[in-house]
């Protein structure tokens, strides 16, 4: 569980209500179904509007992994790889099979180790898996850039909410009880569009970035890795090398 995310939201609501409350307000003030519905929802038609379908998937697979992200244990994998190397220089590449076939290895390791297996040259493993690595940062970054098109969009169709809202304060001047109100409840589409921009979507976006930065650092480490044990690379000499990967 990413405790920070639950905590953020946590803190960042209750000091945005804690002041409302400060201020002499009242939070029920800031509930407003017509306000949502022209913030929220029509921000969300309007990303979708600039988003292909298969990204849209991506985000919304993605918002899992901002609670639960994906375990990356780099130490550990580091570790891993110079068991395999110290295998591979006593029994021979063959005897990682058992490694690859047993379906409980990291799926991007056992894809790296099955080149190597098959005969790969350092260089194929390398532009193979390079080229595999470009498209999954690629798919990452459109899941993470559907947030931050929704963060970008929110705050302005906030102020197109808060522009109806006070078109409708202008249709009733004849009332004057009716204006102050009229604008306060004009301005909450603002708050939606401002708050939900910069509390949800847009830290969502920074989040889900670097954990792609994490993902592509630990495939990283694995590329070095297998193509050190290809090559019969020393375990001393490889762990100096991925070594530089866990202390980055």
């Amino acid at each position: 569980m990413e405790i920070t995310t639950l905590l953020g939201l946590a803190i960042a609501i209750g000091g945005i209500l804690g002041g409302q409350v400060l201020e002499g307000g009242h939070v029920s003030a800031l509930i407003e179904t017509t306000a949502f519905l022209i913030v929220i929802i029509g921000s969300l038609g309007a990303t979708l509007v600039a988003t292909p379908m298969d990204d849209f998937f991506r985000a919304m697979k993605a918002l899992k992994n901002t609670f639960i992200p994906p375990k990356i244990d780099l130490p550990g994998t580091v570790e891993k790889i110079l068991e395999l190397a110290n295998l591979a220089r006593r029994e021979g590449l063959l005897a990682l099979e058992s490694f690859t076939s047993d379906g409980e290895g990291d799926p991007f390791l056992v894809k790296c180790l099955t080149l190597a297996i098959d005969g790969s040259s350092a260089e194929a493993i390398r532009q193979t898996v390079e080229t595999d690595m470009d498209i999954a940062e690629e798919n990452n970054k459109a899941g993470a850039k559907f947030w931050e098109t929704w963060g970008a969009l929110c705050p302005t169709v906030g102020v197109l909410g808060a522009v109806l809202g006070l078109i409708h304060v202008m249709e009733n001047l004849d009332n004057p009880a009716m204006i102050g109100p009229g604008i306060a409840i004009a301005f909450v589409a603002t708050v939606y569009g401002v708050g939900y921009a910069n509390v949800v979507c847009l830290p969502i976006s920074f989040k889900l970035a670097r954990q792609n930065q994490h993902d592509q650092l630990h495939k990283s480490l694995i590329l070095e890795g297998v193509v050190g044990i290809q090559s019969g690379m020393a375990p001393g000499a490889l762990r100096s090398r991925l070594s530089v990967y866990v202390n980055h």
